[in-house]
């Protein structure tokens, strides 16, 4: 076959690239002058060059695959599925990609192993799902640059109904907006966007500039953790309510010095743990107390599969300083033994497992597979006595932050349940998924959220 083109051959050649490269909206490879034969004056060098030429490649495969199928799928997501990919699993030579929109009918695909692309993107997704569309509360999020982590913190929090319902309320919103508080207001304005808007899917461009603003850690397109971003924002949340908490106070209690730090966040997500010290010489025991936000729950090493309650058990167990403390009542250092319960069950639980850790003197990642059931959590084991009294030892799981990959590359995705339509989703960035509430638990699971309370269908007005 000879090498030579002729000009009708180079014009299709032009427009099969240019059809190819339709909805790319990365660095260009080409100049369009390239197209028409002249020198190449502009080419990516390095990894950017070669990952971009895969991307492309494996694009017209996976066209030509799917030729005749009517299907049409755009450059710029094709690109985004197929990194997401490469960075979940790096050794797939020829990455099949998952479905990259919802109007696919047919069964997941398939990589080299046999193994359903779902079980390390979105673990719990249902075959043949049905499409997601303007349901209240389940809107997809777009990656705006490695803002995974970002994407999973917000569905969260978007279906945490007590929190919706009091942001989405016509008289707090006139207060934050008063009061000048702009991360509550740029999250009211998504939470709108999520349970109010028309569309599968929106963009947090705005949510994600005035939270980098405030938290100038995360303003950078790195990967980060969303266990951190999450203790962030919910700071964040708490400190920007305290302005309308004391805004709302009367004039005499504000003339009498009276001060309310309570908010909505602090009603919901703040519970308290009570530390009890106890002296093995003279039986002296000293207390104390310590609000908490989020229980960061030791994993036990060198096991395939344990259960959310071993995680429990291994932060609440009875340890012993062997180095010493100082015995007030001894006035010596004496070996003392420490006791922590759950003094104050929160309205809101959150339970991260400490995935990322040291093995010996190296980093790595736990991948151990913590079970964990939707249904109820006993915390009854971990309560204080005048704890125990109170009859709030029963959570119900509603939310689960989830990450692929290893220690120092992965993907977040999200799962909660949506008290409109009754059903768990998935959500990985723009793209949801209806899933089993019986296929919820995963060995990916890296945050847990239960309430206390089960949730009901949110009292929203317009919705």
């Amino acid at each position: 076959m000879s090498l030579d083109l002729t000009t009708q051959q180079q014009a299709n050649q032009e427009t099969k690239t240019a059809t190819h490269l339709q909805g790319w909206t990365g660095p260009a490879l080409f100049r369009q002058s390239d197209l028409k034969g002249s020198e190449v004056d502009v080419f990516l060098p390095g990894l950017w060059g070669a990952l971009h030429v895969v991307c492309i490649n494996t694009f017209v495969l996976h066209t030509l695959q799917n030729k005749g199928s009517g299907r049409r799928v755009e450059l710029r997501d094709f690109t985004r599925s197929l990194g997401s990919q490469l960075v979940v699993d790096p050794p797939v030579s020829v990455p099949v990609l998952p479905r990259l929109h919802s109007s696919y009918q047919d069964g997941p695909f398939t990589d080299a192993t046999n193994q359903s692309f779902s079980e390390t993107s979105c673990s719990p997704v249902v075959k043949n799902e049905k499409s997601v569309k303007n349901q209240p509360g389940v809107c997809g999020l777009d990656n705006s640059g490695n803002s995974c982590y970002l994407n999973a913190v917000f569905q969260c929090l978007c279906s945490t109904v007590p929190l919706v319902e009091y942001l989405l309320q016509p008289d707090t919103r006139k207060q934050i907006s008063r009061c000048k508080c702009r991360v509550a207001e740029v999250f009211v304005r998504l939470l709108e966007q999520m349970w109010l808007g028309r569309a599968a899917r929106c963009a947090p461009l705005e949510a994600r500039s005035v939270l980098c603003s405030v938290l100038p850690q995360f303003n950078n397109h790195l990967q980060q953790d969303a266990q951190e971003l999450l203790m962030y924002c919910i700071n964040a949340l708490h400190d920007d309510l305290k302005k309308v908490s004391r805004h709302q106070l009367g004039r005499e209690q504000r003339r009498a010095g009276l001060r309310s730090d309570s908010t909505v966040v602090s009603r919901l997500f703040e519970g308290r743990l009570s530390g009890v010290t106890l002296c093995l010489h003279c039986d002296h025991q000293a207390h104390s107390a310590q609000p908490f936000t989020i229980l960061s729950l030791p994993i036990p090493t060198d096991l395939i599969s344990c259960s959310i309650q071993d995680c429990l058990s291994l932060f609440f167990q009875q340890s012993v300083l062997s180095g010493g403390v100082l015995c007030s009542e001894c006035g010596l250092r004496r070996e003392t033994a420490v006791v922590t319960y759950l003094d104050k069950p929160p309205e809101i639980l959150i339970l991260h497992l400490k995935r990322f850790g040291c093995k010996g003197r190296s980093q790595v990642k736990l991948k151990t597979n913590v079970e964990f059931s939707t249904e109820t959590l006993d915390l009854s084991p971990f309560l204080s006595s005048s704890a125990l009294s109170s009859d709030c030892s029963s959570y119900r799981l509603y939310a689960v932050v989830n990450h692929i990959g290893h220690l120092h590359m992965g993907h977040y995705t999200a799962l909660s349940y949506n008290t409109v339509t009754q059903t768990w989703h998935c959500f990985d960035d723009s793209v949801v998924r209806p899933v089993e509430g019986v296929l919820v638990q995963s060995p990916h699971a890296y945050i847990l959220l239960y309430s206390r309370k089960p949730f009901h269908k949110p009292q929203i007005q317009g919705l």
